[in-house]
């Protein structure tokens, strides 16, 4: 008897949750204004998804106020978060964020663009500071390009990193990308999401990701996590930055992304590892 999909415990571990808008506004820097995308929706998606577990991302359109996440949170028991903080926050803020089940800390460079490598790494370790006082994680999202001059400030960090949406490392990668994520998930310190695949490929089914993901995968099978990357966001070059017209979201099979993970996988094994395993030691999971 095939075995049960997604099997008992399986995690969402990148997703976000925007609005409603008149009661959690953006910021007015943001890139660009996606529509909404409440804690009713995401239920439901988790509902119809069979998914037991989630973890929501903060994204950037709201920087550092991590309110709609947080409330989102706390409507959805056992959930988890990762957040976006300045540089200094006080003990007790850090104290409140964790009992409330954030777990890691967000830097996200590959939206805005990036920019000195010395900024990032500045970031990243003011991150990482903030991180140690809970064991939380560093999650950043950078080009591929900056993995190999970041990868000795990754390696060198108190904590964890996660690394968001593959690495950002495209099917057609000639190989030293790639090659620079393999070296660092195999180094135990770093993780990487097999998420959002259509922010590497042009088709989020393009039968030539399923080597790049096993490759990823047998790389160190115990520090991969899988995300949807759900509401799937728009492409953010689509408006001028802060412009307030919304943007519709990508029409992204979701149920589609999730089913590609048996596919990208092809053992059972390793698949309750990625969705259940090791989401529930990344973000503390309790039943």
């Amino acid at each position: 008897m095939a075995a049960r999909f997604p099997p008992a415990g399986a995690a969402d571990c990148h997703v976000h949750v925007i609005g409603p808008k008149t009661r959690y506004p953006l910021a007015k820097d943001r890139r660009y204004t996606p529509m909404d995308a409440p804690t009713a929706d995401l239920a439901a998606m988790l509902k119809r998804l069979s998914l037991d577990r989630v973890v929501l991302v903060q994204p950037s359109f709201y920087a550092t106020d991590n309110t709609c996440m947080l409330d989102c949170m706390a409507e959805l028991p056992g959930s988890r978060g990762v957040a976006v903080l300045p540089a200094e926050v006080p003990g007790a803020e850090l104290d409140d964020l964790h009992r409330r089940g954030i777990r890691g800390l967000r830097v996200n460079i590959a939206t805005g663009g990036a920019g000195a490598l010395d900024v990032m790494r500045r970031d990243i370790a003011a991150a990482a500071t903030l991180c140690a006082r809970y064991g939380w994680h560093v999650q950043i999202f950078v080009p591929s390009s900056v993995l190999a001059p970041l990868a000795p400030t990754l390696l060198a960090l108190p904590v964890p990193t996660v690394i968001d949406h593959f690495g950002l490392v495209t099917p057609a990668d000639d190989g030293s990308a790639l090659g620079e994520l393999l070296r660092l998930l195999e180094s135990g310190k770093i993780w990487v999401k097999i998420s959002g695949a259509y922010r590497i490929a042009a088709d989020p089914f393009d039968p030539r990701i399923d080597p790049l993901a096993r490759r990823i995968v047998a790389a160190n099978p115990e520090r991969v996590v899988w995300g949807s990357d759900w509401p799937h966001t728009p492409k953010h070059d689509l408006r001028k930055p802060g412009e307030s017209d919304e943007l519709p979201f990508q029409d992204i099979d979701t149920k589609g992304l999730l089913a590609l993970v048996p596919r990208w996988l092809q053992d059972d094994a390793l698949v309750a590892r990625v969705l259940v395993t090791n989401p529930q030691r990344l973000y503390g999971f309790t039943d």
